[in-house]
């Protein structure tokens, strides 16, 4: 998870790993889709756009190869 700086996490729980991809429609990218990570955090399993309407629309994903 990425924040800008400044912004108050303390309440945000951590992202954890990646357990799956998932094909999201958006209008605005190349072919009207995109590819997004899906990832384990407070246990659950979330996307970023779950993720972002529940703790904050000021939070990134980044996913990263182990």
């Amino acid at each position: 998870m990425t924040a800008p700086p400044g912004s108050d996490t303390a309440a945000v729980p951590g992202g954890g790993v990646v357990v799956g991809w998932v094909l999201v429609a958006d209008e605005e990218a190349v072919g009207g889709a995109r590819v997004d990570p899906v990832f384990l955090a407070a246990g659950r399993a979330w996307t970023p756009d779950q993720f972002r309407q529940e703790h904050g629309q000021h939070l990134g994903v980044v996913a990263r190869a182990a």
